[in-house]
């Protein structure tokens, strides 16, 4: 399966650089407010996750079922709903949350595990759609704190996997 940015050649010489990442800075939960279109909803969302218009992340420790997306800008929201009704005929409902950040964790190699109680509030843990731990920021204020108060962890904008370093 291929997905944006992918490029096919038959030449493993052509080295070029990847279309970079961003990290996101909107998140919205995204309700099915007509439950008898529960398929052509869960359908739709499936295809377009796939083609990475937004990127999902799931609450820890939640029961809650309606998934949290993430994007750049809210411009991704709205072409995801747009599509949504377009492609699937199906409406959805848009619900803003007050986080403004997402950030990977990269512990250090003797650190101590450390406990969902250790966020100031408002943040939050999720992970990502390959389980990667993540916690959401509501603001800048609680990033710095949060990183101060933790320098055995290094709070990433991208996941680790996704760094390119130096060659």
């Amino acid at each position: 399966e291929f997905n944006i940015g992918d490029t096919l050649t038959e030449d493993p010489a052509i080295i070029y650089n990847e279309i970079p990442r961003f990290p996101p800075e909107c998140f919205a939960f995204l309700h099915n407010p007509n439950p008898s279109k529960f398929k052509p909803f869960r359908k739709g969302l499936e295809h377009l996750l796939h083609e990475r218009i937004v990127q999902p992340f799931s609450m820890k420790n939640s029961g809650q079922r309606v998934p949290l997306l993430a994007a750049v800008g809210p411009l991704q929201f709205e072409v995801l709903q747009f599509r949504l009704q377009t492609e699937y005929g199906v409406e959805s409902k848009l619900e803003n949350t007050a986080w403004i950040a997402a950030r990977w964790l990269r512990l250090a190699a003797k650190s101590e595990p450390f406990e969902p109680f250790d966020l100031p509030m408002g943040c939050a843990w999720a992970q990502d759609s390959d389980g990667r731990n993540v916690i959401l920021f509501p603001n800048s204020w609680a990033l710095e704190y949060f990183a101060k108060d933790h320098p055995e962890i290094e709070l990433l904008r991208i996941p680790p996997e996704l760094i390119v370093t130096g060659a």
